[in-house]
């Protein structure tokens, strides 16, 4: 599931599963590397439940353009922020 509404302004923000779940997740990292063709991203993500499927889902799609990908695990938004800054990649919550 992918609902259009779920794209904001600065993130991606959706009810799980209603409005987004894992193939849609998947169908984001496959997309974002073929939009922007960064060599590296760093993926974090935060407490909820559905978190871990969701990063796996994008750390897949990412990976199966040619991504090389950092899963970096459990973090806060200040955290993410600083990740791509040092990895020179992209990151994205899961």
């Amino acid at each position: 599931m992918l609902d259009p509404k779920v794209f904001k302004a600065y993130d991606v923000r959706g009810v799980y599963p209603d409005e987004l779940d894992e193939d849609g997740a998947y169908t984001i990292g496959r997309a974002y590397v073929q939009q922007f063709e960064p060599r590296r991203i760093a993926v974090g993500r935060d407490m909820r439940l559905s978190s871990p499927q969701m990063a796996a889902a994008v750390i897949r799609g990412a990976a199966d353009e040619g991504a090389e990908v950092l899963d970096v695990g459990l973090v806060g938004s200040a955290r993410d922020r600083r990740s791509e800054g040092r990895r020179r990649g992209t990151c994205s919550r899961g």
